[in-house]
């Protein structure tokens, strides 16, 4: 393999890794974010999750794409 253009490289792993969190809570549950699935304690738990897995995956494309143009 050419490794030329590590950046690139890192860019494509830290985006497909990104997305990988961000959908996470959909794989595991096999469903969407849905009121009527959940109750009490749990909605609040789900909502969370789901809320802190968005963020993360966000921050991991962030940092992905600030190292490839640097």
């Amino acid at each position: 393999m050419n490794n030329k253009n590590p950046k690139k490289i890192l860019l494509i792993i830290n985006l497909i890794v990104g997305i990988l969190i961000t959908v996470a809570p959909i794989i595991i549950t096999g469903h969407v974010y849905d009121v009527t699935h959940v109750i009490g304690n749990l909605l609040v738990g789900e909502f969370v999750i789901r809320t802190v897995s968005l963020i993360i995956g966000l921050i991991i494309i962030n940092e992905g794409i600030k190292t490839y143009f640097k």
